[in-house]
């Protein structure tokens, strides 16, 4: 606001200085003889001359009165003011008032001093909710008014500091009285009213008194004529000034003094309030102020000659500022308003994002019709909880428990409802089986986290964030939800919420939650509330006495109290019971205008009696009679007859009755019986509820039918009048009734529950075949996210029915006990509906249940059984299939039938019978392997993955990230269950405690954290190490955590408490590894002094030293007999010891390169080895023979770890994912194609080419008959683009080859290597034609001259090297550089030569004589990248210092640097015509450049890091390294009405991208390294060493979805 202020008065401003300019030679000679006070400096609104009262004339020195003239500066004069002001002050102040207004003199305070006394007003004022009454008597806080006070003072200080500082030893009484009424008025609450407007008086008369000074000034400095109104304003304004003034001190004294009395004063102002005693001195600063204001109004335009026009600019300024104040001032309400209703717009969207359960509240829809107790009902239970409610000290949870019918729900709505009414309530869940979200845990803690957002204040906010920061929370695990959600936001209330207060969650019907370890997580979640400070969060629950509930509850030990609702008396029960009867009875005997007399003492009495403390029997029972089918009368006659005894009876009576009044002829009523048991037996066998239209549609009956058979049920089915809302049962108990053939007697009504599952199965398969198709929902664009689709959109193309029948068809099966045969209903289905299912699954949000039902359907086949051997083949195929594209297909449902279906395997079953329905686009899809890898399912992180850990129970599993993360993951599912953060660097190494409580890691930050895996709190972090961590292990019994240094030392931790135990010193290398022996009495230490030491766990005592290794040691294990000692090497072995003597056992050999990781399989017959050589291999300790090579991921391996089963191996590996591998895997299936051949796929057994490691370069020969591609495997491959045939290997190379070119005429292939050499061959043939000798170190680039009768190569060995491509001699060695050379490029004619460096510059060379002809410096870094314009008049360079400079290579003069990209600046490229630069930059962007302006045009976000590009001959599209980019059409200056060549793909990340549009997913296998691009083929080289050619057909690519 101050600042806006300043800019309203710029205009004077201006205009001042202007004027001030004009004079300034004038004045020069007296301001160098004699400064200007500092005061004079901050006089922003006075001119040292005017013509406001005349001409212009030179002012007198500044800060002085000039007597001879008459004349004076306007600070000098102002402080002449401050003089006389003072002098008149003490007339009217008391001798004791006298001695302040000397001593404030002295404290030099200044604007700052009330600013910052309010300031210190206002923070205690937030601290404090004290209240004070304002003038017009209303009760306001006390922080409003000071922040009103503050707001007034920062708003005109520095205008008023302007005038006082010119005599700040008198005027700063205004400021220390000022601070001094602020600083103890926050003791006298009843001064604020006064002390408000005497500041807003003081302060804003004046900055007013300011602007009169400046003008009275002025006027003294023009010599006038004798015009009385000029002399009456010129007498007036200079008595009128030093009065304002002393009014002003006099406040401030007097204020002062009120404040701080003396003697009798004390009791005086006791019995005068501030505003009696001070009122006099306001009113005559105002007064002094309303004289000045006259005096100002004579110097009209016909009273002043010659100056009026500036005196009257000068008010109408002053008008405008006035003005533009209130403009301001509504304008900033305004923009505070739209400012809240956008953040409140914000915290809407994202809690949006949070998934609610519909219904899940007490006071929803769903809920509305349920009673509360009555009045008089259950009183005791209900004191006693309220007592606990009360009660701050009480337990944290309670837990009412009772059996079905007792209650528990009534009660917990009424308790619900009571704390809402007191503002306490947080959160309400009601558990209802069969109700969809609310049958499960999966929404529990989001739709919490939803209502506690409203519920408290100041939470929103948080929760927000928590949303914004994990916008895949919905998706982690439930105690990530419960710590991000919940308690963090809660825990960060501390400085919002003032004191602690109490909040509820109420739980209804836990038992009728699905999965009892959810259940038990939900319970030990809970109990952690106790654990939230900021307010006390507790919660009451009620559920059922079930086993698997009462074991969470013992297990919470004393954080919970209970009460057994069936414990209560009989005579209570029977008390509560005939009340509600009673209530319920009157309602309907006046709805139905019923004799007062009825129903009756005696029948109420019997009700009663048979209710037997059966809440749920009294409820039934009025609803029976209720029922306008047959009337109160009759529905009481029946209930009361005696076949309606007990609960059992009365619901066979119910069903009876609902079909007694249909025709009388038995088999009719059979057939009506039957209809009846199928629609029921659905409603109660459902495992989600179904409006009416849905339950129809999913068993295939009419609506009207199931409506009619439902009509008589309203007393046990809550049947709604509309077709959106679900059918309900009122109470479990029907349920259990039905299905229990002991208690349903009639077999009319007894529902045999399998069959009932089973015929849900069919019904679900039938629905789904008629339903499920490609592209549900139309969204056409093959990079759509599920998260696009709306709800009403979803619910258009998938009816709830068909959402039922896809989510629980499995779980129906499971149920109904089915045998499941080849070609049968089951396998028809996967075989012509599969990925359909798998598309919905995907839309509906549930791939996780796909994945875990597709495993259900294997464990329910028998392996090679003549039975199901097709069907166990196919799912054994789908397991696979779901499980390697889970990521993508949860997100992208349409990359099932791009990504998913391309990218499997040849011989894949799933692929076979859907490959028809692969994309129209893909003309030619990518050669792909046969088999399905044994790893079928990988996890990715960002970074590469530096370990991997089981939890003990083998439902966790962990990884760690050069991303500075743990990720905990469901290895069932491939879920993400929660991301650890907290690590500075790498994450190098995670173990379990034994008892899975506790997991630690180890980071390259120096730091070993603990975390509790359940919740994701960071428990502790263990400091004392001076290096990086380099791995931990837990004792056996969890008592003793070791971790290994790069700092040489293996330190040991007491893991509970963080201590540090002792320091183990001796190795002379990083210490890689450390493990336990199975007894604990061993720890072994591998360190890359090439050794292994084995120490004394209790004493720390070096036991023994293990050499053999030739190379650092990397990893350790114990067998799980503690008989064998592992340790791998980069030596490229694994050795086996004899831990207890040191003796060799054995040398596994085998690997390539050095081994990072061994483990062993929990029964010790497995031990596994990761290495560099990108391999995992398993190996029989006992024999050292190799068993298996797990050949899958693209970089090294660095580590392995077994699940506790054995069954599933993880390997972690620098391609950034985490591999699971099947241990246990027989034979390949056989593929079998059901139905005939499929002529897509009969050809298999094709293999599939490509190098063995990374591909570093693609590049296609000038005439694209030939595509060349290079890799770290140090060979050279040649393949024909048309069909992807492979016609070459070109071997030779001792090292990795980094760089390929072709010549000019594509007769010559150069190819530069990491063994120094560049090679030169015949791409014809494959024919060796040279090899260029003479570098020492790697070959960075290579560069044919434009007539191809040069190569130059660029070494690290700091030279270029020119060669003669016809014959590969050596031309010249050209040294100069300090440091390696990183690219070279010719000139347009061949005339230059350019070299980028290490050493910070760019050499012009002339490549005929090697001469250097000029070094251009100026870059702060690395260069990167040279080229040439068109012309060869402009040089560009890319550098690590971020920019791109331009250089003329005539004359070597910088013309213009290009600043704009964040990071190294990697590729640049001039267009065609020179007159635009493309840079690319490791920031993942291309940035275009005008080089004329050398301004930027636009920036486009490739999502990968370019690292070579050019522009097309026609300039239309950039070609890089990573595809085809286009850019906006006005940039390049040439036509673009040419055809195109080349299609605008490119990849971006993990994708193939069309223009903007995300077309094809990546699977890690076939992340793209380099790609090139020819008219509609894109050629990729993988990190895997894959070489792919895909091809398109650019008209079939769909770009715009139908909406």
């Amino acid at each position: 606001m101050k600042e806006r202020f300043h800019g309203l008065l710029s205009p004077v401003r201006r205009h001042l200085d202007r004027r001030r300019s004009r004079s300034r030679s004038a004045s020069e000679t007296s301001r160098t003889q004699s400064p200007a006070p500092d005061g004079d400096d901050c006089l922003s609104a006075a001119p040292s001359t005017s013509t406001i009262l005349g001409s212009t004339t030179q002012a007198p020195p500044e800060g002085r009165i000039s007597a001879e003239s008459g004349r004076c500066s306007a600070a000098g004069l102002i402080a002449e003011q401050w003089m006389k002001a003072y002098d008149l002050a003490k007339d009217k102040l008391s001798e004791q008032e006298l001695k302040q207004l000397d001593a404030a003199q002295l404290s030099g305070d200044t604007a700052d001093s009330p600013i910052m006394a309010a300031k210190d007003a206002r923070k205690k004022m937030k601290e404090k909710e004290w209240k004070c009454t304002d003038k017009d008597g209303r009760e306001v806080a006390v922080r409003y008014r000071i922040e009103k006070i503050f707001k007034c003072i920062d708003q005109y200080a520095n205008i008023v500091d302007v005038g006082i500082q010119c005599n700040p030893q008198i005027s700063s009484l205004v400021w220390a009285g000022l601070r001094f009424i602020l600083q103890v008025s926050l003791n006298h609450f009843e001064a604020l009213n006064c002390l408000e407007e005497a500041i807003d008086t003081i302060i804003t008369k004046m900055a007013y008194c300011q602007f009169y000074a400046t003008v009275y000034a002025e006027s003294l400095q023009i010599t006038l004529d004798t015009n009385q109104t000029t002399l009456a304003f010129k007498e007036g304004m200079a008595s009128a000034l030093p009065e304002f003034y002393a009014a002003v001190l006099v406040f401030s004294i007097k204020a002062t003094a009120y404040f701080c009395p003396s003697g009798s004063a004390k009791f005086t102002n006791y019995l005068k309030p501030f505003s009696v005693t001070l009122e006099p001195f306001i009113n005559d600063i105002k007064s002094n102020q309303q004289k000045l204001q006259e005096f100002a109004d004579m110097a009209t335009m016909e009273q002043i000659k010659g100056n009026s026009k500036r005196l009257q600019e000068m008010q109408n300024l002053l008008g405008e500022l006035e003005s533009g104040m209130t403009r301001l001032k509504i304008i900033e309400a305004n923009i505070e308003s739209v400012k809240q209703n956008v953040e409140v717009a914000e915290e809407e969207r994202y809690l949006s994002k949070l998934p609610n359960a519909d219904n899940a509240a007490f006071n929803s829809r769903l809920w509305e019709h349920k009673r509360q107790c009555l009045p008089e009902t259950r009183v005791d239970l209900l004191k006693q909880i309220t007592a606990w409610c009360e009660n701050s000290s009480g337990k944290c949870v309670y837990w009412l428990s009772g059996m079905a019918g007792t209650g528990k729900s009534t009660i917990a709505r009424t308790i619900a409802h009571n704390l809402a009414n007191q503002q306490q309530l947080g959160a309400s869940f009601f558990f209802s089986r069969g109700q969809g979200d609310l049958s499960h845990a999966a929404k529990l803690f989001t739709s919490i986290a939803i209502q506690l957002a409203y519920a408290i204040p100041g939470l929103k906010p948080y929760i927000c964030r928590a949303v914004a920061e994990n916008p895949r929370i919905s998706q982690q695990a439930l105690r990530e939800q419960w710590k991000k959600l919940i308690v963090q936001p809660l825990c960060n209330l501390k400085e919002t919420l003032a004191g602690v207060q109490q909040f509820f969650l109420i739980i209804d019907a836990l038992d009728e939650c699905e999965g009892d370890d959810d259940v038990r997580l939900i319970l030990d979640l809970f109990s952690q509330a106790k654990n939230v400070s900021t307010i006390q969060l507790r919660v009451f629950i009620t559920s059922r006495p079930e086993v698997h509930i009462h074991a969470g509850f013992c297990s919470l030990h004393t954080t919970h109290q209970n009460f057994v609702l069936h414990d209560i008396s009989e005579q209570i029960v029977d008390r509560d019971i005939r009340a509600f009867l009673c209530y319920e009875l009157e309602n309907i005997r006046a709805e139905n205008s019923m004799p007062s007399e009825w129903p009756g003492e005696s029948n109420i009495e019997l009700l009663c009696h048979r209710a037997s403390q059966l809440f749920i029997y009294a409820s039934t029972a009025c609803q029976f009679i209720r029922d306008p089918l047959w009337g109160p009368e009759e529905g009481l006659s029946i209930i009361l007859s005696d076949k309606y005894q007990e609960l059992d009876e009365m619901y066979t009576g119910i069903l009876a009755h609902s079909i007694k009044g249909t025709n009388q002829h038995k088999r009719y009523q059979e057939m009506i019986g039957e209809e009846l048991r199928r629609i029921v037996g659905s409603i109660v066998t459902l495992l989600e509820a179904l409006p009416v239209t849905e339950l129809a549609r999913l068993i295939g009956v009419h609506a009207e039918k199931v409506d009619q058979r439902l009509r008589c049920l309203h007393s046990v089915l809550e049947i709604p009048n509309n077709n959106l809302s679900p059918i309900r049962l009122l109470h479990p108990s029907f349920r259990d009734f039905l299905i229990d053939q002991t208690r349903c007697m009639d077999s009319r009504f007894c529902i045999n529950e399998r069959k009932a599952h089973s015929d849900l199965l069919e019904n679900s398969l039938n629905l789904m075949s008629k339903y499920l198709k490609k592209d549900m929902c139309n969204l056409q664009l093959p990079g759509a996210l599920a998260s696009q689709v709306d709800r009403d959109r979803l619910n258009h193309y998938l009816p709830f029915a068909v959402q039922y029948a896809c989510s629980y068809w499995v779980k129906h099966l499971q149920q109904c006990g089915m045998e499941l045969r080849n070609h049968g209903q089951v396998h028809i289905f996967l075989r012509t509906r599969f990925l359909y299912w798998l598309e919905v699954l995907s839309l509906i949000g549930k791939i996780s249940d796909g994945v875990l039902a597709v495993k259900a359907l294997e464990s329910m086949l028998t392996p090679k059984s003549d039975v199901n051997h097709h069907l166990h083949a196919m799912v054994y195929d789908a397991k696979c299939f779901i499980l390697c594209y889970r990521s993508i297909i949860e997100t992208t449902p349409l990359q099932i039938y791009c990504s998913a279906l391309v990218f499997s395997p040849q011989k894949s079953i799933i692929r076979s019978e859907f490959l028809d329905q692969s994309p129209c686009w893909l003309k030619r899809t990518p050669v792909v392997q046969a088999e399905w890898n044994p790893s079928f399912q990988s996890l990715e992180h960002s970074k590469r993955v530096n370990a991997v850990a089981f939890s003990p129970d083998g439902q966790v599993l962990a990884s760690a990230s050069s991303d500075m993360t743990v990720r905990l993951w469901d290895p069932s599912t491939g879920a993400l269950r929660a991301t650890l953060e907290g690590h500075s660097h790498w994450v190098v190494g995670i173990k379990f405690s034994p008892d899975g409580q506790i997991l630690a890691s180890a980071s390259s930050d120096n730091t070993v954290r603990l975390w509790d895996p359940s919740t994701g709190a960071m428990r502790a972090t263990l400091e004392g190490h001076s290096d990086g961590v380099c791995a931990v292990a837990f004792s056996p019994d969890g008592q003793v955590l070791a971790s290994g240094s790069s700092d040489n030392t293996v330190r040991v931790w007491d893991p509970s408490t963080g201590a540090l135990r002792a320091t183990l010193e001796g190795h002379s290398g990083v210490v890689s590894a450390v493990a336990f022996s199975p007894d604990g009495q061993i720890l072994a230490s591998a360190s890359w002094d090439k050794t292994v030491w084995l120490w004394d766990q209790s004493t720390g005592a070096l036991q023994a030293t293990l050499e053999g290794h030739s190379d650092w040691v990397c990893a350790v294990a114990f067998s799980p007999d503690g008989q064998v000692l592992a340790s791998a090497s980069f030596d490229k072995t694994v050795r086996l010891c004899d831990p207890s003597t040191g003796v060799l056992r054995a040398t596994l050999e085998g690997h390539s390169n050095g081994v990072r990781a061994v483990a062993f399989s929990p029964d010790g017959q497995i031990l596994a080895s990761g290495s560099d050589d990108n391999t995992v291999r398993l190996w029989d300790p006992s024999t050292a023979a190799l068993r298996a090579t797990l050949e899958d991921h693209s970089n090294g391996v660095c580590a392995v770890a077994f699940s506790p089963d054995g069954q599933v191996l993880a390997s972690a590996s620098d391609d950034n994912t985490v591999r699971l591998w099947n241990t246990k895997t027989q034979d390949p299936i056989q593929t079998l194609s059901i139905g005939g051949t499929n002529p897509s796929i009969e050809a298999l057994g094709v293999t599939v080419a490509g190098h063995s490691y990374e591909v570093y370069a693609v590049t296609f020969s000038p005439d694209g008959q030939v595509l060349a591609s290079a890799s770290r495997d140090m060979t050279v491959r040649l393949w024909d683009p048309s069909t992807g045939a492979l016609q070459a290997t070109l071997e030779g190379h001792l090292g990795g080859v980094f760089a390929i070119a072709f010549s000019p005429d594509g007769q010559v292939l150069a190819s530069a290597s990491s063994d120094d050499t560049v090679r030169l061959w015949n791409p014809s043939t494959g024919v060796l034609r040279a090899v260029l000798e003479g570098h020492s170190l790697v070959v960075c680039a290579i560069a044919f001259s434009p007539d191809g009768q040069i190569v130059a190569s660029a070494s690290s060995d700091n030279t270029l090297r020119l060669w003669d491509p016809s014959t590969g001699a050596s031309r010249a060695t050209l040294k100069g550089h300090s440091d390696g050379v990183r690219a070279v490029a010719f000139s347009p004619d061949g005339q230059l030569l350019a070299s980028a460096s290490f050493d910070n510059t760019v050499r012009l060379w002339d490549p005929l004589t090697g001469a250097l002809r000029g070094t251009l410096e100026g870059h702060s870094d690395g260069i990167c990248a040279v080229a040439f314009s068109p012309d060869g008049q402009v040089l560009a360079s890319g550098s690590d210092d971020n920019t791109v400079k331009l250089w003329d290579p005539s004359t070597g003069a910088l013309r213009a640097t290009l600043d704009g990209h964040s990071d190294w600046v990697c590729a640049v490229a001039f267009s065609s015509d020179g007159q635009v630069l493309a840079s690319a930059s490791s920031d993942n962007t291309v940035m275009l450049w005008d080089t004329k302006t050398q301004d930027p045009i636009q920036t486009l976000c490739i999502g990968v890091t370019i690292r070579k590009l050019s522009f097309s001959s026609i300039g239309s599209y950039l070609e890089t390294d990573h595809g085809i980019l286009e850019f906006e059409t006005g940039i390049y200056r040439e036509s673009r009405s040419q055809s195109i060549s080349h299609h605008p793909v490119h990849i971006s990340g993990n994708w193939v991208k069309w223009k903007t549009e995300n077309i094809l997913w990546l699977p890690p296998d076939y992340r793209v390294m380099h790609m090139a691009v020819r008219h509609n083929v894109l050629v990729m080289g993988c990190s895997s060493g894959r070489v792919i050619f895909i091809e398109l057909d650019a008209d079939a690519i769909p770009i715009t979805p139908v909406l």
